[in-house]
């Protein structure tokens, strides 16, 4: 009788068993140990072969003709190939939704940041993601391709309005505050936004969930994890959702020192000139930060992933930080309506204790 991969959580892995063994792996018969997974429905296993360990994935097709399992497919093996650090994949197929990857181990920059009090510890460790970062939005444009991706191969003014803008006023305002009516001159806010946050940044791409859990660190770098969702579009983004991941909440003067550093390294493929460079960054980073807000409510509630509930607080500082400066001059309407949630005394009990309460239903 043929060894078969143990069901887990009631997925059926007699597919996974089968594809294993045409690829002649050696952990059929040895550990299998489910690993916490991300905010998607996607499953992840770390299996044993003697003292070799290995990371595999399973994410059943949901979707033609490109799908998630396509992109990273076709992004991972491209970023390998152009030198950014990325697990490496030694068996895969998109097709059936299996793919085998090098064991990088189980820390993560957020691990280490949590454990690093000091400023000066904090801004060494995040200048090395940031240089990072620079190496992948300069070298990963270099034959990327539209069609890898699955999720719209491009972050222009719809997608942002759509996926984000919308996404927050769905999820976190009618969701989890209780909102039923938000301000049309709100709305008006949100599309002035999405226009500027969209442009057209020609053959830049960038990762869109660029932060601490999605960097690995293993024998003392840092390799990049869930790139399935890269696109062309602005890199400021992914520096924004590094400096104000709500997973870390990094001091002001470490994320001033970070953004410096970035946009001197960056200077010979974004161009110069610290006043467009801040512009851009100031409006994608109000967009990230409503899509934070969004997902961690939507996983937290919708999802029944209470762990994202409590990082809603720290998002919710940010975006007040970011409509309070200068990001939000050109969104009045947009920051007074912030503001007065904010001075709401049910709004501030909602967020401050997001993690203890239930979703509301709807």
């Amino acid at each position: 009788m043929s060894q078969k991969v143990p069901a887990r959580d009631g997925l059926d892995m007699d597919a996974v068993s089968e594809l294993l063994k045409e690829w002649g792996t050696g952990f059929l018969s040895g550990r299998w140990v489910p690993l916490a997974g991300d905010g998607s429905d996607r499953r992840f296993f770390r299996c044993f072969d003697g003292n070799r360990s290995y990371v595999v994935l399973v994410s059943p097709r949901k979707k033609e003709p490109v799908d998630e399992n396509d992109a990273v497919w076709h992004i991972g093996r491209h970023l390998h190939r152009v030198g950014v650090p990325v697990p490496t994949l030694l068996h895969g197929d998109p097709r059936r939704g299996v793919f085998v990857f090098r064991d990088l181990g189980s820390v993560h920059l957020y691990d280490l940041a949590r454990n690093r009090a000091s400023g000066a510890d904090l801004s060494a460790l995040y200048r090395q993601a940031v240089s990072l970062l620079v190496q992948c939005h300069r070298m990963a444009r270099e034959g990327f391709l539209s069609e890898w991706c699955h999720d719209g191969s491009h972050y222009d003014a719809g997608f942002v309005y759509e996926r984000e803008l919308l996404y927050f006023r769905r999820a976190f305002l009618q969701g989890f505050l209780g909102l039923d009516r938000i301000p049309e001159d709100v709305a008006g806010d949100f599309q002035r936004l999405a226009e500027k946050a969209g442009e057209d940044r020609g053959t830049l791409v960038f990762h869109r969930d660029f932060q601490s859990r999605n960097l690995m660190v293993c024998d003392g770098s840092l390799y990049i994890i869930d790139f399935q969702g890269m696109r062309f579009g602005p890199p400021e983004y992914d520096l924004a959702a590094l400096l104000l991941d709500p997973y870390v909440m990094l001091p002001l003067a470490v994320r001033d020192d970070l953004l410096r550093f970035y946009r001197h390294q960056a200077e010979h493929f974004l161009g110069r000139g610290e006043q467009p460079f801040m512009a851009r960054f100031g409006a994608v980073a109000l967009c990230r930060c409503f899509q934070c807000l969004a997902a961690f409510a939507f996983l937290g509630g919708v999802k029944e992933k209470p762990g994202f509930l409590e990082h809603i607080p720290g998002g919710w500082i940010r975006l007040q930080e970011l409509l309070n400066g200068p990001a939000g001059s050109d969104f009045p309407r947009l920051r007074r309506y912030v503001n007065r949630l904010a001075a709401d005394p049910k709004t501030t009990a909602r967020i401050r204790d997001a993690h203890r309460k239930n979703f509301p239903p709807g």
